[in-house]
């Protein structure tokens, strides 16, 4: 017998032991069926009352964020698709919010991704 357990057999008679032990058994299979505690009451006679009981516990298949594989810093297009539009070829480009805009430092050829030239609707 586990020791917890000492205290409903020092209260329940003697007489009504096996139906203590059947009660129990029953409450440690809905106990391992629902993942739920329940605060018992037991009687003399082995009867066990649930008194109060916990909430379910939450479904495994809720969504959980999963971060992307790519940090932003690497690929500025995980973030954004305004940046991944915008393509500069052989030229140092940096933000300067002086002059609002993208400053290049080597003069070469900016290329305009597709995202910039859809018309939108009318």
């Amino acid at each position: 017998m586990h020791p917890q357990l000492r205290i409903y057999f020092d209260f329940v008679w003697p007489l009504f032991w096996p139906w203590l032990v059947w009660n129990l058994l029953r409450v440690a299979r809905w106990h391992t069926e629902t993942g739920r505690d329940a605060l018992m009451a037991v009687d003399k006679f082995g009867n066990i009352r649930f008194v109060r009981m916990s909430d379910p516990p939450p479904p495994d298949n809720l969504y959980t964020y999963e971060a992307p594989r790519v940090p932003r810093w690497e690929r500025p297009a995980v973030c954004s698709d305004v940046l991944d539009a915008v393509r500069v070829m052989s030229a140092l480009v940096r933000h300067d919010p002086l002059k609002s805009g993208i400053v290049m430092a080597s003069h070469a050829i900016v290329r305009i991704g597709h995202a910039l030239n859809v018309r939108g609707p009318p």
